[in-house]
């Protein structure tokens, strides 16, 4: 299935399921700011530099909005949350990791950067909150103790946007989520609130996973109800999942070697994406799926943002939405 297919597919699919969370209040009257990454290719797989806003098209619900781009997107410090999967059965995957808090460096390349570092298993673990030092970042990420025999990675990531509160909202909101695909025992969180929740704020996701098995995002979803359906899309794949809602990607690894490849190509990413801004026109509160195309270019979106949540009276929700 083509990027383009799978993408609008998967906003479909979202936008159904979501149809449960929608307001009734009246649409919006304040217009919220919407950020929109965007990474786009050559046909020859190197990244595609130099477009200007009018190569975009890019539509909220299938109507045409007008985007701006972002000029000084590098020059946006970056907030960067690692969340680790200790619990279940990675103890023997931690290894693979072990140089990640070098890798990071290619990352968090201006002095204003920061990170923190949160581990889960049977419950989420905040290890270190948002700091520009490297060394104390270093220490949190070594050594990488393994858990307990859950992984509540609906609550991880829960805690995780939350987390994000108290970072400068200029900041460019970065998971990189290290897990396996599936959820062990969360409880706080179920896949309607959490996709509501990342989906109101400025946070792209890119996912690392340590499963080799091939992805079943989509597969076998004929027969269920809408609700039922992106519940099940979830559960096989939470990682591949987000990382198509928020502009990030979703990548697999079986060796330490991949791992750095895989890390290396996510902060290449990173810092060569476009950042699209737009402001809908008249949004009726709810779940939007976006749709994000080039104009007469010879090149591919490889990922962008799929959707946002768009709140009553043009509100960002309390953890700190789209400013």
């Amino acid at each position: 299935m083509s990027v383009m297919l799978r993408s609008l597919s998967f906003c479909l699919l979202i936008g159904l399921a979501l149809g449960v969370w929608a307001q009734t209040s009246n649409p919006s009257r304040q217009s919220q700011s919407i950020a929109v990454p965007t990474l786009v290719e050559e046909r020859s797989g190197e990244i595609a530099f130099g477009l200007s806003a009018a190569d975009f098209s890019v539509k909220d619900e299938g109507v045409e909005q007008r985007v701006e781009l972002e000029p000084d997107i590098e020059l946006r410090p970056i907030s960067l949350l690692v969340v680790i999967q200790t619990g279940h059965t990675t103890a023997s995957q931690l290894s693979r990791i072990a140089r990640l808090d070098e890798l990071l460096d290619a990352i968090l390349t201006d002095p204003s950067d920061q990170a923190a570092v949160i581990t889960f298993d049977g419950s989420p673990h905040l290890i270190q909150n948002f700091t520009t030092d490297s060394d104390t970042i270093a220490a949190a990420l070594r050594p990488t103790a393994s858990g307990n025999s859950r992984a509540v990675l609906f609550d991880a990531l829960h805690t995780s946007v939350r987390t994000f509160q108290k970072t400068p909202a200029a900041n460019q909101r970065i998971i990189l989520l290290i897990s396996g695909e599936h959820d062990h025992g969360s409880n706080a969180s179920d896949t309607g609130s959490l996709v509501r929740e990342i989906s109101s704020n400025n946070v792209s996701i890119y996912s690392l996973s340590f499963s080799t098995s091939r992805s079943e995002l989509l597969r076998s979803l004929g027969l269920r109800n809408p609700a039922s359906m992106f519940a099940s899309a979830m559960q096989r794949n939470a990682g591949d999942a987000l990382a198509q809602l928020t502009g990030g990607d979703f990548y697999r690894f079986d060796s330490e070697k991949q791992f750095e490849d895989r890390v290396s190509e996510i902060a290449n990413h990173i810092h060569n994406r476009y950042s699209l801004r737009f402001h809908p026109i008249d949004p009726q509160p709810g779940f939007h799926s976006l749709q994000v195309e080039l104009r007469n270019v010879k090149a591919n979106v490889v990922a962008a943002r799929g959707g946002y949540w768009s709140s009553p009276e043009g509100n960002p929700s309390p953890e700190g939405g789209e400013k």
